[in-house]
């Protein structure tokens, strides 16, 4: 049989060409390795087939390697299987070793142990890394005494391999896995007195295992005696020790020594990795000192940065053809742990550099989920949002998955148990924002995020143009005060503002006093009709002459273009960021009233929506947990076009004896549980859309009726209500033509909760047919009732 350094080919020699492309070949899986794309390892090697090439052992160990880091097991396992049996080329030992441990990583003792007979078989000596797998294998695996056994075999004289410092230090451990820490203790001792190393020499991992043990039995004194002895002994502590101190601290909720211990870490000279971060963040996060734990994160992102930088500015590549990552289980302190010395050209870099880099350049997705579980907790949706976005790029969701169906499963997706609970917290976070967990324990709150009904296009640029008018004349007033013209300007304005108050107060009453005759005529009149000559876009009315509009428009154009400093108006009512985004400065302000702006709702929404689409088409694995917080989301949020395309999506539920749709159905939820609470949020939604239609209505038939004197609705009005003799009321030019102006304003207002109860209609028909019982039977009635007043 061939070693496993030298190239296996049955053709000819491999000409220059060849090794050219090889090189390429190679450079591809390197760079399929870097960002994680298993498919394009798979397709490389494919193509090498195909041109009837027989790769060099190089290539297949370095694809191996990428297989067993994403933890692809059905595919080494079938690569495997082709090197073993058909091209008769065992694995190299480093590779044995790496595979020993994910094997270790998934809890497969039995797997481990194959794998070692497997490379005894084929004639490999073992080497200390490979006992030490698998002494621990059987150790975590609950099989103490057969990780005992083979390290007393190894005792024996005569044996090949004499047990090192790492393969004792491991039995130490395998005691601490079981729970006997005073034979954990004594095989130290035993340690300690056989060992020719000087203090400084021997490892600090069989002081960290019973540290480890002790915490576990919540013997807090027995764990600091025994890092006070290995102090006292002149053992190093390393950056395992002091994680393990510090998490004891940080699940206690004492952040000060926790803290202490960090520091003391820093003063001898440890460096400390991304684990020790997390700790530390995590601790902060336990006592609500969220500023403190956000600047630690920077000092990671930084960090990240740092080592990144490092990377592609010195070409640092490991042997296996891929840059420095860590383990996905980092907290387990030892697992996947790497020698340092596969780097290449390593003497560019000092030892703490290497370190850095290794713990840095990929940050471990733990660290993600304790931030976004910060963020949920204080409240800073925007930096969850963003740290999401950095999460899902470094660690993107898997889409095709071999181990649900071989190499051939294209179609088949898997998403890890990280990225589902990342979602789901940055789920709670974004929902928490929004304000749906509030609305269902407090339903009267429903009704505050419905302020504003949900403009037209069109409407909506009459409404910008309206309030920059406003707008400009503020900053006229501050800019020139001392011009008269400006101050009569101004004067108008609050004339017309005082004409608004006294009409609005008018209508008031007056709906009061005949609530008989607007209730039956709001059943019956038809929506309004907005000619476009009643449409007004400026106060061009109420304009002083000497005022030039197209002056004025320049001047706040200019204004727009190089001011800096945001307008007095804003600065009473701040526009978040994400209106910036949107474009839709409107909403914040009409909608911002009290210390609440109510429009954050439809933003934080309507990011979230593209949040799941996105997934969506990622394949990733919703649940219902997912759903039960999505859809109150949606609908609090008012997002009715995400919402109908989620229920078009969802398979309908159906009696038990009919028989289930196919597969190829076409929908993408099935076995999908809708929260009660949600169908209740929806039948409320249903209702307070419809009230605020039918006010908005009663208000623009009152203001036609006061306007048209002619007409057979004002005649009814006068017959029939105590209000309704008017042949004697005078009015101004300027109050008739504030009327005019308030009625297009309702009459928007009016098309504008028409058009969602529309919608909100459709999605409830959607929605019913994902419901049973009593609540089906529940939204039929509200749906009757939001559709008895004209709205079409």
């Amino acid at each position: 049989q061939p070693s496993a350094s030298e190239a296996t080919s049955a053709g000819p020699a491999s000409s220059a060409d060849d090794g050219a492309t090889y090189r390429a070949h190679a450079r591809a899986i390197r760079t399929h390795i870097q960002a994680r794309n298993i498919p394009g390892i798979v397709e490389v090697m494919r193509a090498i087939a195909n041109s009837g090439r027989r790769p060099p052992y190089s290539i297949w160990e370095m694809a191996l390697r990428g297989f067993l880091q994403e933890h692809m097991l059905d595919l080494f396992d079938t690569a495997h299987a082709f090197l073993r049996d058909t091209l008769k080329v065992p694995l190299s030992m480093p590779l044995y070793a790496l595979w020993m441990r994910t094997l270790h990583n998934h809890g497969d003792v039995g797997g481990v142990q194959a794998a070692f007979d497997e490379m005894v078989a084929l004639g490999q000596i073992p080497t200390q890394q490979h006992y030490l797998t698998l002494v621990l294998a059987y150790a975590y695996g609950g099989m103490l005494d057969q990780a005992i056994a083979i390290v007393q075999n190894l005792r024996r004289p005569g044996s090949v391999l004499r047990p090192g410092v790492q393969l004792e230090s491991a039995v130490v451990e395998a005691y601490v896995a079981s729970d006997e820490m005073e034979r954990a203790e004594a095989e130290l001792r035993r340690l300690l007195d056989s060992t020719h190393l000087p203090p400084g020499s021997i490892p600090a991992r069989p002081f960290n295992s019973i540290i480890i043990g002790h915490l576990r039995q919540g013997s807090g004194d027995k764990a600091m005696r025994m890092y006070t002895e290995m102090v006292r002994l002149g053992v190093s502590p390393d950056v395992y020790t002091f994680s393990i101190l510090m998490h004891s601290y940080a699940t206690a909720k004492d952040a000060k020594n926790c803290m202490r211990v960090f520091n003391e870490m820093l003063r001898i000279g440890v460096v400390p990795n991304i684990v020790t971060y997390s700790i530390l963040i995590y601790a902060f996060n336990m006592v609500r000192a969220f500023d403190k734990a956000e600047k630690v994160f920077q000092h990671v992102l930084h960090e990240q940065e740092w080592a990144r930088a490092q990377v592609e500015s010195q070409d640092l590549v490991m042997a296996g053809g891929c840059v420095p990552s860590t383990s996905p289980e980092v907290l387990d302190l030892y697992a996947g742990a790497a020698p340092l010395d596969l780097w290449d050209e390593v003497g560019r870099l000092s030892r703490e550099e290497r370190v850095r880099i290794r713990s840095f350049y990929n940050l471990d997705p733990v660290i993600y989920l304790i931030m976004l579980s910060l963020y949920r907790r204080s409240h800073r949706v925007s930096w969850a949002l963003a740290t999401w976005e950095r999460f899902i790029t470094n660690f993107p969701i898997v889409q095709w998955n071999p181990r649900a169906g071989g190499v051939e499963s294209h179609s088949r997706s898997y998403t890890s148990p990280v990225h589902i609970l990342a979602w789901t917290l940055l789920l709670r976070t974004v929902t928490k924002s929004i304000g749906a967990p509030q609305v269902f324990r407090q339903p009267v709150k429903h009704i505050r995020y419905f302020a504003v009904p949900l403009y037209s296009r069109g409407i909506r640029r009459r409404l910008n143009s309206r309030e920059q008018q406003k707008l400009n004349l503020e900053y006229l007033l501050k800019k020139r005060p001392e011009d008269p013209r400006i101050r009569d300007l101004s004067e108008r304005m609050q004339q017309r503002a005082r004409i608004v108050s006294r009409i609005e107060a008018e209508i008031d009453e007056r709906l009061h006093a005949d609530r008989r005759f607007f209730e039956r005529q709001r059943q019956v009149q038809p929506l309004p009709k907005l000619e476009s000559q009643l449409y007004f876009n400026e106060f061009r009315y109420w304009m002083p002459p000497a005022i030039d509009l197209t002056r004025l428009r320049a001047i706040s154009n200019n204004r727009l273009a190089h001011a800096r400093a945001p307008i007095p108006l804003f600065r009473k009512r701040v526009v978040p960021a994400s209106h910036t985004a949107t474009g839709d400065p409107v909403l914040a302000f009409f909608s911002a009233r009290g210390k609440f702006n109510r429009a954050d709702a439809q933003d934080f929404a309507a990011i979230l929506a593209r949040q799941w689409r996105d997934l969506e088409n990622a394949q990733f694995a919703f649940n219902n947990i997912h759903v039960a917080v999505y859809l109150p989301s949606m609908l609090v949020g008012r997002q009715y076009e995400d919402l109908i395309r989620f229920l078009e999506k969802v398979e309908p539920r159906r009696p038990a004896d009919h028989q289930p749709p196919p597969p190829q159905s076409g929908y993408t939820y099935r076995n999908i549980n809708i929260d009660p609470r949600s169908t209740r949020l929806l039948m409320s939604q249903l209702r307070i859309v419809r009230k605020q239609m039918l006010v908005e209505r009663e208000r623009r038939i009152l203001l036609a009726i006061l306007l048209d004197s002619d007409s057979d609705l004002r005649a009814a009005y006068a017959a029939e209500t105590a209000h309704g003799q008017l042949g004697n009321v005078q009015r101004s030019d300027h109050e008739l033509r504030a009327m005019q102006e308030r009625m297009v304003v309702h009459s928007e207002r009016e098309l504008s909760w028409a058009r969602e109860l529309r919608t909100l209609l459709y999605v409830a028909r959607l929605w019913k047919w994902h419901v049973k019982g009593s609540l089906k039977a529940d939204l039929a009635a509200a749906m009757e009732r939001a559709a008895v007043a004209p709205y079409q």
